[in-house]
């Protein structure tokens, strides 16, 4: 059994990266070409190393992928980070199998979570591009189920072992930091021993999980004297948002609202994993409430719920974003974070099948479950692969098409000689994948050693500049335009978001 579950498992990974990769859909997020930026940029830069690690992205993500980022070929195709998704997701397959066969002990109910998730066709192309959110979910389904084991084996190292899984997780997103509290209430509730004992394991879990956290506070207090640089600093989600806010008056339809941020959410997994996929997990979740033999053997489920009330706190709350094409105002943006309930869609279906019933039972209700998932994903990717909302967020939304974007690509594919740019961290993330040039070549605002420096003289330290007006480039040619004067115009274009100018330093 082992042996076929892998197989199925491994099969429709690599299968899902080929499709998706082959059609050149895998790399078209804008944070998946960061992610990867960020992840070459460890080893390729003016400032190598830890000084290249940011702010705002937590680092597992980079780290992981930063050895394959050396390669030319995987850092310019985005598969740097694709192939970290594609193991994070075949291992999350492999264990929420496993889990749903120890909790409802009945392989039919493990073969319908396998089912759920492997017909989940957004949960699969988002298995092939360099987006966290795979990750990430593979670090929580590992905490749970061995916070799960531990419940019922008692054994101080599954415990270790669960809080380690979750530091991780903290280290790859912040979902990972509002999951901590509740896994702890789960190790003091979950048994009847005596509280000294379960005070005791929350310590250790606690102890363990929560140095991730504490370690990047203290990053950012060390390399951007502000612990706190990422939830208010120029780049976080709240100094993004109030610049849009002042800028344009545009507010989140979901801010200062639980309740529409809880209807966008919703709204979310229906167009991600399918209205049937959705009703399946609302029954299962009824079953496991009415199932009272079963429901505390089963309650480890309950903090695969976590990223409902964290997605639904942060898009009322937390300055993010999302936008759904069956509400206001129509578009499509961080639909993707519907996936991290993939665990919660894909158990809770399974508790529908009673593992009392008879066997014949048992294969009518996976029959019948998998007939449902299958006609869905059917109707879901009749349309073609870009039509899947996670893909068409991605392809709506890509850098890499905007016409400043492209203007700039094509000008220095044709006259790029090797030499340094100057240009702002994150304002053109295509340029250097599709033109190939090394970050080594290029001086941006996060090298601050070497920013700091240009009102010595630019040309000291680079041949070409990128300024686009309002730019941290545009921002410093103002503070010090002597500078600059040995620089000149070659390239003047208007856009919608304003002028954009490329200079080349006179000899």
């Amino acid at each position: 059994m082992t042996a076929l579950v892998w197989g199925v498992i491994v099969i429709a990974d690599l299968g899902s990266l080929y499709f998706f990769e082959s059609r050149h859909l895998s790399n078209l997020y804008g944070d998946g070409i960061a992610h990867v930026e960020g992840a070459r940029r460890i080893f390729d830069s003016l400032t190598p190393g830890y000084e290249a690690i940011g702010s705002v992205w937590l680092p597992l993500p980079h780290l992981l992928a930063a050895p394959l980022a050396i390669n030319d070929v995987l850092w310019r195709t985005g598969l740097a980070g694709s192939l970290v998704s594609a193991v994070a997701f075949a291992l999350t397959a492999w264990l929420l199998f496993r889990l749903s066969l120890e909790m409802n002990c009945t392989l039919a109910a493990a073969a319908v979570t396998l089912a759920s998730l492997l017909l989940c066709l957004n949960l699969l192309y988002a298995a092939t591009t360099p987006l966290t959110e795979p990750l990430a979910i593979f670090w929580s389904v590992l905490t749970v189920f061995l916070l799960f084991r531990f419940q019922r084996s008692e054994k101080v190292m599954t415990l270790v072992g669960a809080a380690l899984a979750a530091f991780f997780g903290t280290l790859t997103r912040y979902d990972g930091w509002y999951l901590l509290p509740f896994a702890t209430a789960f190790i003091l509730l979950c048994r009847t021993r005596p509280w000294k004992d379960r005070i005791g394991e929350a310590l250790v879990f606690s102890l363990i999980a929560g140095a991730g956290p504490l370690l990047w506070l203290l990053h950012n207090a060390y390399r951007f004297h502000n612990p706190l640089e990422f939830y208010n600093g120029p780049y976080s989600a709240k100094a993004i948002y109030a610049h849009q806010l002042a800028t344009t008056g545009f507010r989140y339809p979901t801010d200062g609202s639980w309740w529409l941020s809880a209807h966008y959410y919703l709204e979310d997994l229906k167009l991600v994993f399918g209205a049937w996929s959705l009703e399946l997990a609302a029954l299962g979740f009824i079953a496991w409430i009415l199932d009272r033999s079963l429901r505390r053997r089963r309650s480890a489920m309950l903090l695969f719920l976590v990223p409902l009330l964290f997605y639904t706190q942060s898009f009322a709350y937390g300055s993010v974003p999302i936008y759904v094409p069956t509400l206001f105002p129509h578009t499509y943006y961080n639909l993707r974070y519907g996936l991290e309930m993939t665990p919660a869609m894909v158990l809770l279906p399974a508790f529908l099948i009673p593992d009392r019933a008879s066997k014949n039972h048992r294969s009518i209700l996976l029959g019948g479950i998998c007939a449902i998932l299958t006609a869905q994903a059917i109707g879901m990717g009749w349309r073609g692969a870009k039509n899947l909302v996670v893909v068409r967020e991605g392809v709506l939304n890509t850098p890499c098409k905007s016409d400043a974007e492209q203007d700039v690509i094509r000008f220095f594919s044709h006259h790029y000689d090797g030499r340094p740019v100057l240009l702002a961290a994150g304002e053109w993330p295509c340029l250097m994948p599709q033109v190939g040039i090394p970050y080594r070549k290029t001086l941006t605002n996060v090298d601050r050693k070497y920013w700091r420096k240009i009102h010595l003289g630019a040309g000291r330290f680079v041949e070409w500049i990128i300024r686009e007006r309002g730019d941290p480039v545009d921002e410093l040619m103002k503070a010090f335009p002597q500078a600059f004067r040995d620089f000149k115009v070659v390239s003047r274009k208007t856009f919608p978001q304003g002028d954009v100018e490329i200079y080349r330093r006179v000899d």
